[in-house]
């Protein structure tokens, strides 16, 4: 269990965390419906507003010219592009829309933003 009270000490970890929920608990509210929690798609992007709280976390705490900046922003891209194009792509009716996509991304930056900030 030691690993698991290590883990809620990381602040990429969290970021990404708190990211995901974030965009959960908006959908919430801007759908005013609680069963759309955890379900896909919708505004904003949980996926990407996971990896881009993922990504921003990761440059502000290791730094933007590290390796690891690199992975997570390959990873957000992969992300990015699967959620606006490639799935509409094998199904019109899934997906994400480009504002759902950039509302996450800007989602996940700003609660990195504050995740960093709290945690140092």
């Amino acid at each position: 269990m030691l690993w698991l009270k290590e883990l809620f000490k990381n602040t990429c970890f969290l970021s990404a965390l708190f990211g995901f929920l974030s965009a959960q608990f908006l959908k919430v509210i801007i759908y005013k419906d609680i069963r759309v929690f955890g379900r896909y798609g919708g505004m904003p992007s949980a996926h990407v507003a996971t990896t881009s709280a993922l990504a921003w976390s990761v440059g502000y705490t290791t730094g933007f010219s590290s390796s690891q900046t690199a992975i997570a922003a390959i990873f957000l891209s992969i992300v990015t592009a699967d959620a606006v194009g490639l799935r509409r792509n094998v199904d019109p009716n899934k997906g994400h829309t480009l504002m759902e996509v950039i509302y996450g991304f800007f989602l996940g930056w700003v609660v990195a933003l504050i995740t960093v900030k709290v945690m140092r």
